[in-house]
Order: structure tokens, then sequence, then C-alpha cells
């Protein structure tokens, strides 16, 4: 090997040994830090002399001592020289103020996870760590990365306070009194047969005898059938109406679920606006998009201009908004029943109950390709039978009425009806069906819906015994809102 070649391969060892010993330094600190507890470094950290009183006195230094993987932020002696003496003398509010800046887990800078992530702590709260702007929480971070024993440890420059989650906020706040009494009304005690103590078996029925009191839980119908607000798994942008607002809205729909009792209908209004009021994720008022979708699939435009207050919580955040008014399409949808629902109890839905077996259900291919399936009914010999369908939590408003028939299995045309809450009812008229290859949709006419709640929707056969007059057939029925 020449000279010049052994100058060479000196060189690149020398820059690569140097290079591997940056990356090392960057990451890693002395060996005896290393044999070290997370506890042991925080005591030996001048400059977190305050957080570490605080570690003893709420009796968590064991825990940092111990075997288990750790991450602590821990909160310099200036970021903690205004902290609430209340805190420090509550061994509750202490305990979990401590816990607030633990996790389980080591979690470096350089962990590979998303740029923002949420972190479970030993409060049982999350905190927010956005790794790109070196934030936990909305605190700085002074000194990142320092390794121990058994986790790591950084320094912040501000204390991490256990936020509420939006339940928790809701229950306190000042903000959004109606709707708040609304949510927190439809809390009921349920009895949980899993949850109770057993103490024998009722002789005569072979059923479980419980424990009295034993068994019943507390919950909340807005939680089941909507979003846990006081879940702190999971992130939710909530949006919480001023009074005047949730007012304003409950009164542009109150028509739409207008009963025979005021109560009842305030219920339901209260119901109709509050549910699409939370989403999945978490935003600022920034960076707010321009629709959000609620659970129910209703499209919510939030005005930033209306954000009066941005409350940031360990489940998300919560959005005080003085003025909101959702589109009444994005509630009021439209209504469609299938022609073979009938099919599940034909005898209690028929005038002629005894005709069950001249209803049946065909398989054609549509003219996409795809299959469907209608209802025919053919041969009875009854004049003006029908079937009775019921749609459910119909809004009150009027309608315009579609059906889908298909009149593929007879030359001669004949008439049908579609009747409302009475099978004798008039305001649509008999219609011709003409035979066809094809599907047909059409629209019979328009109907108008006086009060919320379950409809009847009557098909009726042509007033004739004659079998070649009298069929029936449909697809599906819809009643499509007119606004």
């Amino acid at each position: 090997m020449t000279l010049f070649k052994k100058l060479i391969v000196i060189a690149c060892l020398l820059v690569g040994f140097t290079a591997c010993q940056d990356r090392w330094e960057e990451h890693t600190t002395n060996e005896a830090v290393l044999g070290e507890s997370v506890m042991q470094v925080i005591s030996e950290t001048p400059k977190l002399s305050k957080f570490n009183e605080l570690v003893v006195k709420a009796g968590l230094d064991q825990e940092l001592n111990s075997s288990k993987a750790f991450t602590v932020w821990a909160p310099s002696n200036e970021a903690l020289q205004n902290l609430d003496q209340a805190i420090v003398n509550d061994p509750v509010r202490l305990k979990q103020f401590v816990s607030n800046h633990i996790s389980y887990q080591q979690y470096f800078t350089h962990t590979p996870l998303p740029a923002s992530s949420r972190i479970k702590t030993l409060s049982g709260k999350l905190i927010f760590w956005d790794r790109q702007a070196a934030l936990v929480d909305g605190a700085g971070i002074e000194e990142a990365n320092t390794y121990a024993g058994n986790g790591v440890l950084h320094i912040v420059n501000a204390p991490l306070f256990p936020r509420l989650n939006a339940w928790e906020f809701l229950a306190g706040t000042a903000f959004g009194q109606r709707q708040k009494a609304y949510l927190q009304s439809l809390e009921e005690t349920v009895f949980v047969p899993g949850l109770a103590t057993q103490i024998g078996v009722e002789p005569e029925t072979g059923m479980p005898v419980y424990e009295p009191n034993t068994g019943y839980v507390q919950q909340n119908r807005f939680f089941q059938q909507v979003y846990n607000l006081a879940n702190e798994d999971s992130v939710y942008s909530f949006v919480l109406l001023t009074d005047e607002a949730f007012e304003a809205e409950t009164d542009r729909f109150r028509k739409y679920y207008t009963t025979g009792s005021a109560d009842s209908t305030t219920t339901l209004t209260n119901w109709a606006v509050s549910k699409d009021l939370v989403f999945r994720g978490v935003y600022t008022k920034e960076t707010i998009p321009a629709v959000l979708v609620s659970r129910s699939g209703v499209q919510v435009h939030i005005d930033k201009n209306a954000i009066v207050h941005e409350e940031r919580t360990s489940n998300g955040v919560v959005f005080v908004v003085n003025n909101l008014q959702v589109a009444p399409e994005q509630k009021i949808k439209t209504m469609r029943v299938e022609g073979e629902a009938i099919f599940n109890n034909r005898t209690s839905r028929m005038s002629h109950p005894d005709k069950a077996g001249n209803v049946t259900l065909q398989q054609r291919r549509d003219i996409d390709g795809t299959t469907f399936t209608y209802l025919r009914a053919t041969a009875h010999s009854i004049s003006g039978l029908w079937l009775r369908y019921t749609l459910p939590n119909v809004p009150a408003t009027k309608y315009k009425v579609y059906w889908r028939v298909h009149n593929d299995f007879q030359t001669a045309l004949f008439q049908q009806q579609v009747a409302f809450r009475n099978p004798d009812a008039t305001e649509l008229p008999y219609i011709d069906i003409e035979p066809t290859t094809s599907p047909l949709r059409q629209e019979i006419g328009e109907y108008t819906v006086d009060r919320y709640g379950n409809l009847n929707v009557y098909l009726r056969s042509a007033m004739s015994t004659n079998n070649a007059l009298n069929p029936l057939t449909l697809d599906y029925l819809e009643l499509v809102p007119v606004f």
C-alpha cells in the first residue's frame, strides 16, 4: 500500500470514529448515571431540588427507585417557585400533581412516535407531547434525554398541572348552563347483573336473587350513544354553546320535534342539538377545519369568530361558542323503508294474514349489474289488500314521497297506493304501475308529518278482486324532506 493510500485510510477511520463519538454523546450520559435510578438522578440535580422534595412528600420516591421503566418531566426550581401551597399541603392533590409529571415507559426526543403524542401519566391523565416544538403540555423542555438506570429525565420550564377532562370541565364551568343542565339530566341509575352479588336462587322461577343495593351503577345516556366525555383514553373536540346560542339553536329545530307534549318536544330538541356537538380528534381555534362531522354524520361548521373561550382538557379541547347554525338538511335526513322489511313479521302487518304466502321476495340484477330485492304480492284475490310499514322517529316537516317499483311479472298495468297513519287515508292517489324490464323510481306526491314519532305507512292494492289488477310491488319507499 502506498503512503498516500495509508493516509487516506487513517483519515477515514478518524472521521468515522469522531462521527460515532458525536452520535453517542448526543444520546448518552456517563456510565455512573446509568447505574442510578431516575430518583437518584433527580435528587443529585441541584436545579430539581424543589421537585425532589415534592416527590418525597408525595411518597413517590420509592416508586421511582423501583425497577420499572419511567419517563419524568421534572419542573425546574424556577418553574416551581410560584406553586400554590394549597397543592403542596393537600396530600391527595399533591400526589396527583407530582404523578402528572411521571409516566411508565421511556420516551426520548428521538423515540419514533408521531410528532404530537398523548402520553398517559401516573395521575391517570394524559399529557400532550409535541416533540417537533419541544413542548410537553405547553411547557418547554430545557434539558432532554438524561439517562438513568430505570428511565429517562427531561427538565421542563413549567409545572404540568393535571387538566380536567371535558366532563369535569363542564361540571365546574359557568359557561353553557342550559346545555350543561340537559347533559347532566341524562344521568341514570341502571342495574348490571354482572356487578351484583348473588345470594341465592328463586325456587319457583330459577331466577337469581341478588343482595339489595348491589349491581347498580350510574351512567349517562350521552356517553352510551354519542361519546364519553369523561373518557381519558380518547380525544374529543366538544362544543359548549352559551345559553343564548343553545336556546337559539333549539328554537330553530323545535318545529321538527313537535309532539303532543311541550316537555317531550323540548327533550327531543335538546337531544337533536346536543348529540352533534362532540367530534373525534383535538383541534385549536387556529387548526379547526371548515367542517366537523359528528358521530351521527352531521356536518357542522364552526365560525372561529364565534369561539369565545378555548379550554384545553386532558382528553381534548372544549370550545365555548356563542353562535351556531347547523343546516336543517344535515339533521333531518331522508327516511327509507325497504320492501322486504315486511318479512320481519308479515302476519301482524297485513290486512289479511292468511294471504302471507302470496307475498314473496324477488331478486333481480339492476342496470348497474348489482343485485336488488323487491317485494311482490300476487294472486291474493283481495280488494284493497294492504301491507303496513313503520318508519321510526320521523321528524315533523313536509316530505316528497318516492317509491321504486318493478313490474316485470305481467304485461298489464295495475294500480297501487301509499297511505299514511291509516290504510284508508287518501292524501296520495293511486298510481299506475306500468310493465317494465327495469325498476322505476317515481315521485308519487307530498306529505306533511305534523308531529315527531313513528309513522305507519301502508302499501295498498287496487280496490278490485281481479288478480290482474291488484298486485303489489315495492323495492323501497323514501320520504325526502322539503326545506
